[in-house]
């Protein structure tokens, strides 16, 4: 497996060591860590493979449109 080297700051490098389990190695702990980003185009391919019915894409549009709506909510 091939590596790289990085540099890190002493603050970063005390919080990954805090973060990381017992045997487990600093490249474990990054990738159960820090999570690989959002891949738009398999999602889009995966739900392309799905037929939903017209009840249920109104239903999906509906909850969509009413996240846009300010909430009534007193914080």
């Amino acid at each position: 497996m091939a590596t790289k080297t990085i540099s890190i700051d002493i603050e970063a490098y005390e919080r990954l060591r805090g973060a990381r389990k017992d045997h487990e190695s600093f490249s474990q702990t990054i990738k159960r860590v820090v999570k690989p980003p959002f891949d738009f185009k398999a999602f889009r391919k995966k739900v392309e493979e799905f037929s939903l019915s017209d009840t249920t894409v109104e239903a999906i549009e509906r909850q969509i449109e009413d996240r846009h709506k300010p909430s009534n909510r007193n914080y």
